[in-house]
């Protein structure tokens, strides 16, 4: 691996180190916006265009996201991705309709 290479993969990893607050707890009664803003803006950009740009991108996807499939991934994480078990299913699941709306 050439080291611009291997200086850009620590850079983007140190990055998305500081992605996500898995202790977040929406306050209630607030919109899909409004958690999208406070818990995911921070990686996925405030648009979902991602933190890197192309990176962690989530809007403009030809094909939409199931809410299930977003909903259990904004539970349980994945990946890189941090669990952010204080989001219930139904909000879990309005992000997912959110995101659709980008």
């Amino acid at each position: 691996m050439s080291y611009r290479k291997l200086a850009w993969v620590t850079l983007a990893a140190l990055g998305l180190s500081a992605c996500g607050q898995n202790d977040y707890t929406p306050a209630t009664g607030v919109g899909a916006g409004t958690i999208f803003a406070e818990a995911c803006a921070s990686c996925h950009g405030a648009a979902g265009t991602g933190k890197f740009g192309f990176l962690l991108k989530l809007a403009g996807s030809e094909q939409p996201h199931l809410e299930s499939e977003v909903a259990a991934k904004v539970i349980n994480g994945g990946h890189i991705m941090p669990a952010f078990p204080n989001i219930d299913q139904k909000n879990a699941e309005a992000l997912g309709r959110y995101i659709n709306s980008l």
